[in-house]
C-alpha cells in the first residue's frame, strides 16, 4: 500500500501538471487575443476613415493612421491631448456643449464639423461618437469615427454655384435676342429644347415640344431648301460648326433675317445626332446695312476718284495726248521709211554700207527698222489699253457681286494700271500667277480697286529701287490667296491694328484720306473674304487677301 507521503507526492505532481496545462492554455489564449488585437489595430489603421479613442475625460489614448495622415499630427503628439486641438473656430461654444452633453449622457452623437489640421488648413468631417460602457453601465471611453467630406462639400458648393450660375445664364439668355435651339438631325428636325425667348416671334416652346412645329417649319419657304441642303452638305463634309444667314417667318407672318451659329452633337460611331446653337435676329442690322450701303458705295466711289485723281489726271491726260500723237504719226513714219527704202538700198548697192546714225549701219537698221516701228506701234496700243482700263475702272459699276471673276485677270489688270508707278518705285517687281484660273464670285472692278490700293501702298513703302514688290497667287483649300509683299519700311505693331479703321492714315500730309484700306476690307467682306497684314519694321509688309473659290474649286 502507498504511504501517505507517497500520496502527497503524487497529488503535488498532478497539481503541477494541471497548473502547467492551465498556464499553457492561458498563454495560447493570450496569443489568440494578441492576434485579434493586432488584426483589429490593422483593420483600423488601413481604414480610410479616422478613428479616435479617448478615455472618459476626453483625453486621447489612441488614433489610427488615417487620422495622422489627415490632420498632420503624429500619434505621439496627440496622446493625452483633448480633440479640441483640432478646433477651427467655426463653431460656437454652444455647439460643443450640446455635443458633450449628448455623449456623456450615454447617447451617440452624429454630425458634421469643420476642423483644422496641424498646418492650419480647414477641413470638413462627418463624425459619429459612441460612448463605451462597462458592465456597470459606466462610461469608460469614447470612440469617434470620422469621415473626411471636404471634397464632397466642395463639390456640393460647386454644384450649387453652378446651379445659381445656370439660373442667371438662363435669365440672361431669355432676356437676350439670341434664341437657343437643340433639334434632332432627322428629316423632321424636331426641336427638343428651345429657350423661352422664342416668344419674341410669338411662338411658344410647347408648340415645338408637342411636335406641332419643327425647326424647318419656321424657315422662310424661299430659303428653306438652300438652308437644309447646306446643313446636310457641311455635316457630310465633317464640319462641326455651321454658320448661316437666312430668313425665318414668325407666327404673325412677319419675315425676319437671322444669323444661325450651330454646333453638331455626336453619338455612337461619331454620327451626328443633334444640332445645337443660337439663332440671332439680325433684321435691324440688315436694315441698317441696307441703309448704309448707299453711303458706302459713295465712299467707295469717292475713294476711287481719289486714287484716280493722280492716275487719270497724271496718266490719262499726260500720256493719252502724246500717245495719240505717236499713234497718228507711226503710220506716216512707216510710209516714209518704205518709200525711202529703195533709194537707200540703191545707194548701198552702189557705194557699200554706210552709217545712218550714231554707229548704226544701214545693213543692220534695214532689218531692225520694221521691228522698231512695230514695237513703237504695239507700245502705243498698250498705252491706249491702259488708259481704257483706267476709264473702265473709274466707271461706277452696276453689276453687284454676282460675276464669275478670274483672280489671275484681276491681278493682271491691276498690274497694268499701276505699271507706271511700279516702274518708278522698284526694279524688282515679281508677279507669280496661279498655274490654273481661280474663279470667285464677286465684282471684278472692286477687286481691282483693292489690288491697286495694295500695290500703291507697297510702292510707296519702298525707300529705294533695289527693294522688291512681289505678288503671289495660289490656292489653299477652297480659297484663293493673294499675297502682296514689299521690302519697305514696314508698319509698327501699334499702327497695324488701326490701318483698316476708317479715316486712319499715316499719309495725311501726302493727301491720304484714310479710307483706302477701310474700304478695301469692306469690299472683301462683301466677297466673304478677309484682308490681313503682317509686318516687321524696316523689313517689309505682306498683305494677304483670302476669298472663297467659286463652288469650292478652281473652274
Amino acid at each position: 500500500m502507498e504511504t501517505i507521503s507517497e500520496k502527497i507526492k503524487i497529488d503535488k505532481s498532478n497539481q503541477i501538471k494541471y497548473l502547467q496545462a492551465e498556464i499553457k492554455h492561458l498563454q495560447d489564449d493570450i496569443k489568440v487575443l494578441k492576434k485579434k488585437k493586432n488584426l483589429k489595430d490593422h483593420a483600423l489603421n488601413v481604414s480610410q476613415n479616422s478613428t479616435v479613442i479617448t478615455d472618459f475625460r476626453g483625453k486621447i489614448i489612441w488614433v489610427n493612421k488615417a487620422f495622422t495622415r489627415l490632420t498632420g499630427y503624429s500619434l505621439e503628439e496627440v496622446i493625452g491631448k483633448n480633440p479640441r486641438i483640432l478646433k477651427s473656430g467655426k463653431h460656437d461654444e454652444e455647439f460643443y456643449n450640446k455635443l458633450w452633453d449628448t455623449i456623456i449622457s450615454g447617447k451617440s452623437w452624429h454630425g458634421e464639423i469643420i476642423n483644422k489640421k496641424k498646418s492650419g488648413e480647414l477641413y470638413h468631417e462627418r463624425i459619429n461618437i459612441e460612448p463605451v460602457l462597462n458592465d456597470e453601465n459606466i462610461i469608460t471611453n469614447f470612440i469617434a469615427t470620422k469621415e473626411d467630406i471636404t471634397g464632397k462639400r466642395l463639390t456640393d458648393e460647386a454644384l450649387n454655384e453652378s446651379y445659381i450660375k445656370y439660373e442667371e445664364l438662363a435669365y440672361i439668355f431669355n432676356q437676350s435676342p439670341a434664341i437657343g435651339f437643340l433639334w434632332s438631325e432627322n428629316e423632321e428636325r424636331s426641336v427638343e429644347f428651345v429657350t423661352e425667348n422664342i416668344k419674341q416671334w410669338n411662338y411658344t416652346p410647347e408648340e415645338f415640344y408637342s411636335q406641332k412645329l419643327s425647326f424647318s417649319d419656321i424657315i422662310y419657304s424661299e430659303d428653306k431648301k438652300n438652308v437644309l441642303d447646306e446643313i446636310s452638305e457641311k455635316i457630310n463634309a465633317g464640319k462641326e460648326r455651321l454658320k448661316q444667314h437666312y430668313r425665318i417667318i414668325t407666327k404673325n407672318g412677319d419675315i425676319r433675317w437671322v444669323d444661325s451659329h450651330l454646333y453638331v452633337r455626336l453619338g455612337e460611331n461619331d454620327s451626328v445626332t443633334h444640332l445645337q446653337g443660337v439663332v440671332l435676329d439680325v433684321t435691324d442690322r440688315k436694315m441698317a446695312e441696307e441703309e448704309s450701303k448707299h453711303q458706302l458705295e459713295q465712299l467707295m466711289q469717292a475713294d476711287k476718284m481719289i486714287a484716280l485723281g493722280t492716275l487719270v489726271s497724271g496718266v490719262a491726260h499726260e500720256i493719252n495726248n502724246p500717245n495719240n500723237f505717236v499713234m497718228l504719226n507711226i503710220p506716216l513714219i512707216e510710209k516714209v521709211w518704205f518709200n525711202i527704202l529703195p533709194i537707200l538700198q540703191n545707194h548701198f548697192e552702189e557705194n557699200g554700207d554706210f552709217s545712218v546714225g550714231d554707229r548704226l549701219m544701214y545693213s543692220k537698221i534695214k532689218q531692225s527698222m520694221p521691228l522698231l516701228l512695230g514695237g513703237i506701234n504695239d507700245g502705243s496700243q498698250r498705252i491706249k489699253n491702259i488708259v481704257e482700263d483706267l476709264k473702265s475702272f473709274a466707271r461706277k459699276d452696276s453689276l453687284g457681286y454676282n460675276q464669275e471673276v478670274d483672280i489671275n485677270k484681276v491681278v493682271q489688270t491691276s498690274v497694268n494700271l499701276t505699271a507706271n508707278l511700279v516702274s518708278k518705285s522698284t526694279e524688282k517687281f515679281v508677279v507669280k500667277y496661279s498655274p490654273k484660273p481661280l474663279y470667285v464670285k464677286g465684282n471684278k472692278q472692286k477687286l481691282e480697286q483693292v489690288l491697286i490700293n495694295l500695290i500703291e501702298n507697297s510702292c510707296q513703302a519702298l525707300s529705294e529701287r533695289k527693294q522688291s514688290v512681289k505678288i503671289l497667287i495660289e490656292q489653299k483649300s477652297n480659297f484663293a490667296i493673294i499675297n502682296v509683299s514689299d521690302e519697305g519700311y514696314g508698319i509698327k505693331s501699334d499702327v497695324i491694328k488701326k490701318i483698316k479703321d476708317p479715316f486712319f492714315t499715316t499719309k495725311r500730309n501726302k493727301g491720304g484720306t484714310g479710307l483706302g484700306l477701310s474700304i478695301a476690307s469692306k469690299i472683301l467682306i462683301e466677297h466673304n473674304g478677309t484682308l490681313d497684314f503682317q509686318s516687321e519694321p524696316e523689313k517689309g509688309t505682306t498683305a494677304t487677301i483670302k476669298i472663297p473659290i467659286l463652288n469650292g474649286e478652281s473652274k
